[in-house]
């Protein structure tokens, strides 16, 4: 089934679970350690996808507010204020595209900050795809895998990622199948093996609504403070211009509607449901338009293909969905995540001067020593500010000095 704007085949599949380690993992976490409503969760990340596949008609990803995330997780914050944070950023998004403001806020991000960004979230996505194989858990919500070789005990994961990361870029080579399918589907033995089968008879079918309900004036308060300031940056840097100028780069003129103002508008459309409903708050995301452009999709197909069935399990599973995730090895999304993460680093490649990888690094390094990509952004744009001031100030410096000797003399 092909048309111009809309693609259902597998390989357009293959892209559409491209960016599942990315989603999963965090999704997972805010489920079961953060104790989010599992039907809200999934349905606002399906219709989120559903409305970026028919407005967008490209692969536009879905993804979780990573800042908000991580710090909700560690700090294990309430499904309140995690929700409260998805209404506080849908009236600033939403208000940064009504106004227009948006148009001066993009005169911060030129391309070298942009491109700086994608090398970041490059280093990152890498380093988080090395965590997820290195886990101790084969599978999600399983038990520990240890092989011993030499006297060393070395997670399982690793041993799945050499094997199935070499049949991955096989496929890869030949395109004869799109490779993330084939590893997803090989991964479901691995998993079976390591006790996943044993979660699907507790599958409860049943129809499942999500509650409206309206944040306190405390958990938005708090969700402002600790969540909403932290993510700011890192959503304009990575899921407004870094996302415009990714989608660019890979579609050129069909990504007329990838624009800035279109994607503050979908996302605080999505955040305004996620803050209503109890639901996780959403981004879009350069790393992930990646993922799935990379592994095959090319329209709007595949995000129909992700979030019509989170829908349909957020309706019918009555919340209880971790068993189906567990049928992927955290090694498999790892494999994912690494090809994905060199791939969005290769971006930075039209980087010519010394002082543009200067600041690329600027930016990456701190990112990924911090794992915040937000801390790396504010070194990289100090440093940037600092280099096209230098001429100003030598300049205003050199006519000081002139005056003041025109003033001795």
């Amino acid at each position: 089934m092909k048309t111009r704007s809309f693609r259902f085949d597998l390989r357009e599949l293959g892209g559409a679970v491209g960016d599942l380690g990315t989603l999963l993992p965090l999704m997972v976490a805010l489920i079961t350690l953060n104790h989010m409503n599992a039907t809200s969760v999934l349905l606002i990340v399906g219709m989120a996808y559903v409305l970026a596949g028919l407005f967008y008609r490209l692969p536009v990803p879905v993804q979780p507010l990573k800042a908000v995330a991580a710090i909700a997780i560690a700090g294990g914050l309430s499904p309140s204020v995690i929700s409260a944070s998805g209404l506080v950023m849908a009236v600033f998004l939403l208000l940064l595209a009504g106004t227009g403001a948006i148009n001066q806020v993009g005169k911060l991000f030129p391309k070298v900050i942009v491109r700086s960004i994608q090398l970041g979230l490059g280093l990152i996505l890498v380093k988080t795809g090395l965590l997820l194989v290195a886990k101790r858990q084969v599978i999600i919500g399983g038990k520990d895998g240890l092989v011993t070789l030499v006297n060393l005990s070395i997670p399982v994961g690793w041993l799945i990622a050499l094997i199935l990361g070499g049949i991955f870029l096989i496929f890869l080579k030949t395109k004869r199948l799109p490779a993330s399918l084939v590893v997803l589907a090989l991964g479901i033995p691995v998993s079976a093996f390591w006790g996943s089968l044993l979660g699907l008879p507790t599958l409860r079918f049943g129809l499942s609504l999500p509650v409206f309900t309206i944040p306190s004036l405390a958990d938005i308060t708090t969700a402002l403070v600790l969540l909403v300031i932290p993510q700011i940056p890192l959503t304009l840097g990575n899921a407004v211009f870094a996302m415009a100028d990714t989608a660019k780069t890979y579609f050129g003129d069909k990504a007329e509607r990838v624009a800035p103002k279109a994607l503050l508008t979908t996302m605080g459309v999505a955040n305004l449901g996620a803050g209503l409903f109890g639901g996780m708050p959403i981004c879009h995301g350069s790393g992930g338009l990646t993922a799935h452009f990379r592994l095959g999709a090319r329209t709007g197909g595949a995000p129909l293909m992700v979030g019509i069935p989170l829908i349909a399990m957020a309706i019918f599973l009555d919340g209880n969905v971790i068993p189906l995730f567990s049928l992927v090895p955290y090694a498999i999304l790892g494999v994912l995540v690494i090809f994905v993460g060199v791939q969005h680093l290769l971006l930075v490649r039209d980087l010519k001067t010394k002082k543009e990888v200067l600041v690329a690094l600027a930016v990456a390094i701190p990112g990924l020593l911090t794992a915040n990509l937000a801390i790396g952004l504010a070194a990289g744009m100090t440093l940037h500010l600092l280099i096209v001031s230098l001429p100003r100030i030598r300049t205003f410096l050199k006519r000081g000095s002139r005056s003041d000797v025109v003033r001795s003399t």
